[in-house]
């Protein structure tokens, strides 16, 4: 006789129970994310169609991501270039360099300053964002965001200001390794705190949009 008209045999799983073992851990796992006190993140890499209907950049700012994000590359590689030429220098003393630190260091602060207006330009910097949800959909929303970008225009010139009066004043002041004017790092910051400007001016006309947000891709792109 076969077995075709039995069903199971006790204590086994029958079809409809043979996926419970692996439903249990994922209904565990969306459980407990159910109870973060950290809302979700979109990214690129899990929302690819983030900026759909976002209006597309002029040539000038599409120019000025480019170059800023040229610079920030090429300030990340003299980052990991400083760190790695330390940690050989500890190995091998006698390629060792003083200045390697110092790259490291002053490219970090180079580069922290030379990408802030791309990122204040894609809501990659830091914000909080308190009445977003609750105007969501409304005039009041557009002018939520009309008047945050007038701050953040009136922030990044006065710190421009700043920047531009430090060059003056730390150019006649050395760097400890390789004896660098420290004022340099002035001028990175005078470049990005202008960029965030004007990142933030171009917000202004088109606050009634869909705001773009940090795409992972232009970069690597």
């Amino acid at each position: 006789m076969t077995d075709e008209g039995r069903g199971p045999e006790p204590g086994q799983d029958g079809p409809e129970d043979a996926g419970e073992p692996e439903r249990a851990p994922r209904k565990a796992t969306e459980a407990a994310l159910g109870e973060s006190i950290f809302p979700h993140t979109d990214t690129f890499y899990s929302g690819p169609e983030l900026n759909r209907g976002v209006p597309a950049d002029p040539a000038f700012i599409r120019v000025l991501s480019r170059i800023e994000i040229a610079l920030g590359v090429a300030l990340f590689a003299l980052i990991v270039f400083g760190t790695m030429y330390q940690v050989l220098g500890r190995y091998f003393p006698s390629v060792g360099w003083v200045g390697a630190g110092e790259v490291a260091l002053m490219s970090m602060i180079a580069m922290t300053f030379i990408t802030t207006g791309y990122l204040v330009g894609r809501n990659g910097h830091i914000v909080l964002e308190i009445f977003d949800e609750m105007l969501a959909g409304t005039r009041l929303f557009v002018a939520l965001r009309v008047i945050s970008a007038v701050i953040m225009v009136a922030t990044s010139l006065a710190l421009a200001y700043e920047a531009f009066v430090k060059i003056e004043t730390e150019w006649g002041r050395l760097s400890a390794a390789m004896h660098l004017p420290v004022g340099v790092l002035y001028l990175f910051a005078l470049v990005g705190f202008l960029s965030a400007a004007i990142h933030s001016g171009f917000k202004i006309p088109y606050a009634n949009r869909p705001e773009r947000k940090l795409d992972i891709g232009e970069m690597e792109g």
